[in-house]
Parts: structure tokens; sequence; C-alpha cells
């Protein structure tokens, strides 16, 4: 039994040691990003069998277009790293795609003719809105 533990720990430290310089912190805005992440796919794969439309390759498209958001994410944290590991282009980039994410599950949501919270859907089209406007701000300086 203590050959197992050991023999994972030596393949999972490691592993998870290196997700941490990739991805920055297990911080509260990254494991709140992957789980909108995860929400999302869910929510998508049950308005696709409400509406009887449920279709493999939208799914891997789907999957694709979410490894592409932990793909820039890692980019942001290589940025920051860059630029002193401050971590405000790595918090910004999250933030812009938790909105987008937790948009995309409303609108999910009001597809299945679910009742929709109206005042949760505007904040976060708002918290979507000042990322975008942060993110040119910071490609003007660039």
């Amino acid at each position: 039994m203590v050959i197992i533990k050991n023999a994972l720990n030596l393949i999972i430290t490691p592993v998870v040691a290196s997700l941490a310089c990739v991805f920055g912190d297990w911080d509260g805005a990254l494991r709140l990003l992957l789980t909108v992440i995860f929400l999302d796919y869910a929510t998508g794969i049950c308005k696709a069998i409400y509406g009887k439309k449920l279709d493999s390759s939208i799914g891997a498209k789907g999957i694709v277009k979410k490894v592409g958001y932990l793909i820039v994410v890692a980019m942001a944290q290589g940025l920051d790293q860059i630029n002193g590991n401050i971590g405000a282009i790595r918090t910004l980039i999250i933030y812009f795609f938790i909105a987008n994410e937790s948009l995309s599950i409303l609108e999910n949501w009001g597809d299945m003719g679910l009742p929709l919270p109206k005042k949760i859907f505007n904040m976060f089209k708002q918290l979507k809105s000042e990322s975008d406007e942060k993110i040119k701000e910071r490609e003007k300086k660039i």
C-alpha cells in the first residue's frame, strides 16, 4: 500500500506543479472558471436534449472552444510572469471568460423555456462589457 501511495505521489506531484506553473495559482477565479466551463457544457447538452438536437460534432466544437479558453489563460499567466507576476492580465482574462460562460449558461437555461433571472443576466452582461473595455485598454498600452 505504501508503494502505491509513493508511486501516485511521484506521478501526481509533478503534474500538479506543472499545472500550477502553466495556469497560475489554484485560486477562486480559476476554480470558478473551471466550474462555469463545466456547467456551460452541461447546460448545452441539456438544451440539445430538450430541443432534440443532440449532435456530437457540436459538442466537440464546444470542447475545443473551452480548451481554447484554457490556452488563453495559460498565455495570460505567461504574460503576467513576464510583467512581474502581478496577475492582472490572467485575472482579467479569467473574469471575461467567467462572464461569457455565465451568460451562455443563462441563455441555455432560457432556451429551454425555464425562468431566467434578468437581474443576474444583466449583471453578467455588465461584467463582460467591463472586461471587454479593460482588455481594450490593455491592448492600447501594448
